[in-house]
């Protein structure tokens, strides 16, 4: 499983990074992101959403959000 760990970084950074490597997987992998910022999750999720990149879950784990794609 990949994993992205963009704890203390801000959007567009983090939704440009992520599409990137969406972009890369290959059928039946995974990515997870990690982030601190609520409004990053919610970009993340919209644009996710919109274009029907991949399926989105969203936790809250202690201090940061963990983000699945799959």
């Amino acid at each position: 499983m990949n994993c992205l760990d963009f704890r203390g970084e801000e959007c567009p950074g983090p939704l440009v990074k992520t599409i990137r490597v969406l972009s890369k997987l290959r059928k039946g992998e995974k990515l997870v992101v990690l982030t601190t910022s609520k409004d990053c999750v919610e970009m993340l999720k919209q644009t996710i959403e919109v274009f029907g990149i991949a399926k989105i879950e969203v936790y809250n784990v202690d201090n940061y959000y963990k983000t699945r794609y799959i």
